[in-house]
């Protein structure tokens, strides 16, 4: 180091390197320090001039050297500077409160969904007595548990039960009582609080979508140049082995599915091809007459003099519209099975089942009922909208992105694309960008595919499918029709997220999960929509959720909403749900409600998950019970009966086993204030539950498998102690 950083005085007299680079160290140093006195520095300057002076005069041995009071002097102050950075490295090393305070800690700490199978982890900043901290460990609920540590400041709680309660809240209070190695005692209780998941943990949000650039489709092929302006969607063959396709110079032709030359059937001007169910004949429409042919020859079958604007076939019979009405083919000629709404608009499509059609009326589009003449106007009077195509029962239309039931009603709303409907109730997007699929009720949205996929249609396995890109006819297989999920599950996962919209202070997304009726339940007010009150709408859980036996499209799902201060739960109110849909391939909606009683939480033992079958009935509480007093939990029939059979207990759940519940049957579980817990606490007031007996095939919410068990750290093997009730 050089010394031109320090006192010129001293750099001329300062000749040992050794005393230079110390001189130079200690001059750069950046720990503050009082000012000296003017006097000590004229000394101290005075005395070391002196010592480099006899030092030049003559040169002694190195270990002189270094053994006299000058090099000394360095040395000790080079240590001292070393040792007060020592000690605030030290000091900062050391955790929260230093030695002078005890800090609890716990990775679970203010959690809302910790896992089940695993201990309840503390944490101390200082070593701890086992036996003391144990003894003054408090759990709210009421658990049996034992003690497990990894050293002396690791404590493992584990419920003797081997999991923690679903759906519980727990307080864990470390009270003054306990003490640390050197007999220093915790100034003030710390309480640890957190919720557990239910029993079975919601399943994480698949992606809606596989990553960019990403395709799902096999077997991509072009089959034959039809040219620009392409109108038609392709029609299938029955056996989904024959696409027949309008060119845009109106030549109707016929290509394989696998690949090869395409066939033409008609030369021009064909419009409007339809295929029959059953794959014998095809009509099409040409110079203002309507032409049925037979396939695969294509012979004339039938010529029929009309103007039509839509054909389509229901069963074995040719339906067509023109602006005059609906009609079909009859023994001997047409047959008018409806006027038109409006002589100068026009017949646009035709439903399967042949019941209803969509009409054009200046910028309105009109769903007409054939049987009956009756019309409801679709997205409203005058309002624009597109006509995309039918549910393959004909039982929903779909315009404008929306689909609808007969009445007009919304039932969903879908993404923007040119919609094709499957017989395995799949819908396909097709767009100018990519091809995505979905489940008719908007979940399971799949992206299968970048790139041009217009007027996509279903083959009739449904599985491949045709598509327009650029002036080409295209066909790709997709990946299998997901399976839909059970109905429970379907119903849940609506409840979950009206509830959670409601959580979030929500309320227009909370309207959007309810139907006409609901929205009438909670427009009353009573139950509020979004709860309002001195205390918080903490969270919720469903504590009991089945199916109607009679019908997989109406469950009965019961929710606990929890409402507290602070981080302290106070109290409960349980809301049963009718979540209903008119079709499988709706999406459920909640269609009824009824509120309980407010009920006060932490006064004792509380029911957090009841699972049904048919020939069980399981209870689980928060806490633990005392075995002889598990006879307060009763199991009644619907004539209020108490159904004989002795309920198993273990590890705070009571099983009612070897039972045969009626279906559609009401049942009720009790639970009277006798039941007792292991910190000797009763339910403030007797609490009930209605469920309804499910069908033979399990529906109820037990229906999910367990959890996986999640990992948790292993502590270190010691002498595991009897276990210990830890009251509320």
């Amino acid at each position: 180091m050089s010394g031109q950083h320090i006192d010129p005085e001293l750099n001329d007299v300062l000749q040992d390197p050794e005393l230079l680079r110390l001189a130079g160290m200690l001059s750069q140093a950046e720990t503050q320090a009082p000012p000296l006195d003017d006097a000590f520095k004229s000394a101290l300057r005075r005395q070391l001039m002196d010592v480099a002076w006899r030092s030049a005069e003559g040169k002694d041995s190195w270990w002189r050297q270094w053994l006299s009071p000058p090099r000394l002097s360095w040395v000790g102050a080079a240590a001292v500077v070393v040792m007060i950075a020592s000690v605030v490295i030290y000091t900062a090393a050391q955790p929260p409160g230093g030695f002078n305070e005890i800090i609890v800690q716990s990775p679970q700490a203010d959690q809302s969904a910790v896992a089940l199978r695993q201990p309840i982890l503390v944490s101390f900043n200082q070593p701890m007595d086992h036996p003391s901290t144990e003894k003054a460990v408090q759990i709210t609920p009421a658990t049996n548990v034992t003690f497990a540590w990894n050293g002396d400041a690791k404590m493992f709680i584990q419920p003797v039960s081997g999991d923690l309660a679903p759906n519980t809240q727990y307080q864990v209070t470390i009270g003054p009582g306990a003490l640390t190695k050197t007999q220093q005692s915790l100034a003030a209780p710390t309480t640890i609080t957190f919720v557990t998941q239910p029993s079975t943990p919601p399943a994480p949000t698949p992606s809606p979508s596989p990553k960019p650039n990403t395709s799902l489709l096999t077997n991509v092929q072009q089959l034959a140049n039809i040219g620009d302006g392409i109108q038609y969607s392709p029609q299938w063959s029955a056996d989904s082995g024959t696409v027949y396709f309008v060119t845009s110079a109106g030549a109707l032709e016929s290509v394989q599915a696998k690949g090869g030359s395409a066939s033409t059937l008609v030369t021009d001007g064909a419009s409007l091809p339809a295929i029959s169910p059953a794959g014998d004949r095809l009509a099409y429409v040409r110079s203002g007459k309507i032409f049925i042919i037979a396939l695969p020859s294509g012979s004339s079958v039938a010529e029929i003099d009309s103007a039509a604007t839509a054909l389509t076939w229901v069963n074995d019979k040719l339906y067509w519209g023109s602006g005059a009405g609906i009609f079909t083919l009859g023994d001997s000629g047409p047959v008018q099975l409806s006027h038109s709404p409006d002589s100068s608009g026009g017949a646009i499509s035709i439903a399967p089942d042949g019941k209803h059609a969509a009409f054009q009326s200046g910028n309105t589009l009109l769903l007409l009922e054939v049987a009956t003449g009756h019309t409801v106007p679709l997205g409203g009077v005058g309002a624009p909208t597109t006509f995309q195509g039918w549910s393959p029962n004909g039982a929903r239309v779909v315009y404008g992105g929306i689909v609808a039931d007969m009445n007009g009603r919304t039932i969903n709303t879908l993404p923007a694309g040119d919609v094709a409907w499957s017989a395995k109730n799949r819908i396909l997007l097709g767009s100018e960008t990519a091809a995505y699929s979905l489940r008719p009720d908007g979940t399971n949205l799949i992206k299968l595919a970048d790139g041009t996929f217009r007027l996509p249609a279903w083959a009739p396995d449904s599985n491949s499918f045709a598509f327009v890109r650029g002036s080409a006819l295209w066909v790709a297989t997709a990946p299998a029709t997901p399976t839909p999920p059970p109905s429970i599950t379907q119903a849940t996962t609506v409840v979950t997220g009206f509830m959670n919209a409601r959580l979030q202070n929500e309320p227009d997304k909370a309207r959007t999960f309810l139907d006409d009726a609901g929205k009438v339940a909670y427009g009353s007010g009573n139950p509020q929509l979004i709860p309002s009150s001195d205390l918080q709408f903490k969270r919720f859980y469903i504590l009991v959720a089945e199916v109607d036996p009679s019908s997989t499209n109406t469950a009965r799902v019961v929710v606990r909403m929890v409402f507290g201060k602070n981080k302290q739960e106070k109290v409960a109110i349980e809301e049963t749900l009718i979540v209903h849909r008119a079709l499988s391939s709706d999406p459920f909606l909640i269609d009824g409600v009824s509120a309980s009683a407010q009920r006060d939480l932490g006064k004792g033992p509380e029911v957090v998950s009841v699972k049904v079958t048919n020939t069980e009935v399981i209870v689980t509480f928060d806490s633990d019970l005392l075995p002889n007093s598990i006879g307060g939990v009763i199991l009644q029939d619907s004539t209020g009966a108490a159904v004989q059979v002795t309920p198993d207990y273990k590890d705070r759940t009571l099983t009612f086993s070897g039972l045969q519940l009626q279906p559609g049957v009401h049942y009720r579980v009790i639970v009277r204030p006798s039941v007792q817990d292991v910190g000797n606490r009763h339910p403030a007031a007797e609490y009930d539950l209605e469920f309804v007996g499910p069908a033979a095939d399990p529906t109820s919410g037990g229906s999910t498998p367990p959890p996986q068990p999640s990992p948790s750290p292993a502590p270190a093997a010691s002498p595991v102690p009897s276990p210990t009730p830890s009251p509320g």
